[in-house]
């Protein structure tokens, strides 16, 4: 099979509380299927080209940092946008998604544009907020997920195409309306930060069929993951 490229952005500076570390459970699945795989990381005043990655991840970072690569995100906007309508895998974790939608406020208060792929703005708040989220995915309403909101700002508007179906915990708007994330033709993005993809073995299985293709057999063991996540769940009374 062939060479897989991932392209990994910002990540010296949009990895708040490791969230380079889904990137490593995607690379660690690929190795023990023995499929090669490349990362190339592309930072703050370098160019990428979206178009020649297999997948694009994105991650967390502070309202200050956010605001430090938009300016450099911006005029890549439109060949992201032609990734994502060409079906490129993205990955997009806390703060991030942010830089998709039509603008946002940034920690000074100035309006940022965004890229416009999303019809979303967002709101800071400059209060740093918290929260557990157990969901149901889009697409799979059978798999059940964990994950942890650490936010100082909200979206506003509509959410036309979401990612999860919240069962408890916030969403992405300031007053919980039971949805949370983007879910758009490959683009997966979501508030939720740190290692996603190591809580919740299903949705890295997800990533890895998406980028593999139905073809591929994921074969590997992925036990230890699927009972921390059931013994994780078990913390929440779920009706």
């Amino acid at each position: 099979m062939k060479e897989i490229v991932i392209l990994h952005l910002y990540g010296d500076t949009l990895d708040l509380y490791g969230d380079f570390f889904n990137v490593t459970c995607i690379t660690s699945r690929l190795d023990q299927l023995g499929i090669p795989c490349r990362v190339i990381a592309a930072n703050l005043g370098e160019p990428f080209d979206p178009m020649a990655a297999d997948l694009i991840y994105l991650g967390h970072g502070k309202a200050r940092n956010l605001a430090a690569v938009a300016g450099h995100f911006l005029p890549f906007g439109g060949r992201m946008r032609e990734a994502v309508e060409a079906d490129k895998l993205v990955l997009c974790t806390g703060s991030s998604r942010l830089l998709f939608g039509q603008s946002f406020q940034t920690f000074d208060g100035r309006e940022q544009p965004g890229i416009g792929l999303f019809d979303y703005t967002a709101i800071e708040t400059g209060q740093v907020f918290t929260g557990d989220v157990v969901a149901k995915a889009a697409f799979d309403p059978d798999l059940t997920t964990y994950g942890f909101i650490n936010r100082t700002a909200h979206l506003v508007g509509k959410n036309t195409h979401p990612l999860f179906r919240v069962i408890q915990g916030p969403g992405d708007g300031e007053a919980p309306d039971g949805l949370e994330g983007t879910f758009y033709h490959n683009f997966f993005g979501t508030w939720q930060m740190g290692p996603l993809l190591a809580r919740n073995p299903g949705f890295l299985q997800e990533i890895l069929r998406r980028l593999l293709g139905p073809e591929v057999p994921l074969n590997y063991d992925d036990a230890l993951e699927q009972k921390a996540l059931r013994l994780t769940l078990g913390e929440f009374k779920l009706s």
